[in-house]
């Protein structure tokens, strides 16, 4: 029985160990310094390329109260009083399009294959080739090491780094009188908007995206801001002003890594601590997901490498990263003749569903075993 060591448990993490679950040929320890037991709201969205794999994970045991199927996504421009146009969903069929709060996924992982049980609450200090060296200097040998513990990992090599990206992302979480059906794009100059749904219960989840030169602390990350409402409040349309009466809005500087780093030996990295990047295609748990799919797959075949994993990752991660960064300088125009151009694009793209279908094929329709 082979000994498979994972560090953080987060999404990643939690994700790969459920999959080596499901196998009785391995033998799990997961190493997580924080409390997983954190009931913060943090909304993420589940593509279909993430749904088919959590599918595979038991997801239909969740309350359907606990997530939304969005019908699609409606674009606004600040600078525009009425709505661009709406991208609808509706083709997708049985392959939804979730929205949902993040540790509501982490719980039923963790309930779905009792993984509260293989889960140590200790820090990592140290990976010395098959050997995880914990703070208070214990040691544990395994047969793979998987880190997944973000983008402010300490346990890659000093060569790849987390580097401020120039934007920060202010999160929160309110809600309606309504139900939400869509997920609402606000573009502005410098900035983007977007809030969705992340249940059945009226409750929804924001995130705004501003450009910045101030480079934070990374120590300010997820940290509560103060002044949001004061920058914002007079900015945003009317539609959108309730982001700026929420509580404990948290500040999310924005760090992507300088490289790709999938790992070395049998030691490897998926996630955020692989390939962080800027999440402005909303991939961010997709991805997150679909490596520790891949992994599992590698795994399960015996035939485990590095360069294997590499080979079947790096490509699509790239095209991703590509995507959110040019997102991010789409969203972001002021210029009249450039705002023209792309709500001009926008509105035929969410006209013609052939169109929209092409324009989504390409991350929705992704299916890793096509590549093995």
């Amino acid at each position: 029985m082979k000994k498979v060591a994972i560090v953080g448990a987060g999404i990643s993490g939690l994700v790969l160990a459920s999959l080596l679950k499901k196998n009785d040929n391995y033998q799990i320890t997961i190493f997580e310094k924080d409390l997983i037991n954190n009931k913060n709201i943090n909304g993420i969205q589940i593509s279909p390329n993430a749904l088919r794999i959590l599918n595979s994970l038991d997801f239909d045991r969740l309350d359907q109260t606990k997530f939304y199927s969005v019908k699609g996504i409606n674009f606004f421009d600040i600078f525009e009083k009425e709505k661009i146009a709406s991208m609808k969903f509706n083709y997708l069929n049985s392959n939804q399009y979730l929205t949902m709060n993040r540790s509501d996924l982490i719980d039923l992982l963790i309930k779905n294959y009792s993984l509260e049980k293989n889960i140590i609450n200790k820090s990592v200090y140290e990976i010395i080739r098959n050997r995880v060296i914990l703070k208070d200097k214990s040691d544990f040998e395994f047969d793979i090491i998987v880190v997944a513990d973000g983008i402010f990992s300490k346990l890659r090599p000093a060569y790849v780094r987390p580097l401020y990206s120039g934007f920060c992302a202010y999160r929160g979480f309110f809600s309606n009188s309504v139900q939400e059906e869509y997920i609402n794009l606000l573009m502005g100059k410098n900035f983007h908007l977007v809030t969705y749904p992340i249940d059945q219960m009226k409750n929804n989840s924001f995130t705004l995206v501003l450009k910045t030169k101030k480079n934070p602390h990374k120590d300010n990350y997820n940290n509560v801001t103060k002044n949001f409402s004061e920058i914002f409040q007079d900015l945003l349309p009317e539609r959108f002003k309730k982001v700026c009466i929420c509580e404990n809005i948290k500040s999310w500087p924005i760090y992507s890594l300088n490289k790709i780093f999938y790992g070395n030996d049998n030691t490897f990295f998926i996630g955020d601590s692989a390939h962080g990047f800027i999440p402005s295609r909303a991939q961010g748990a997709a991805q997150a997901i679909e490596d520790s799919f891949a992994l599992y797959k590698i795994i399960s075949s015996k035939n485990l490498s590095i360069k294997r994993f590499s080979k079947l990752r790096i490509d699509r991660v790239k095209k991703i990263k590509k995507k959110s960064e040019n997102n991010l300088f789409i969203f972001h125009q002021s210029l009249l003749i450039n705002r023209l151009i792309r709500n001009f694009i926008i509105r035929i793209i969410c006209k013609y569903k052939f169109l929209t279908k092409k324009f989504n094929s390409s991350i929705f329709d992704y299916k890793i075993e096509r590549n093995l």
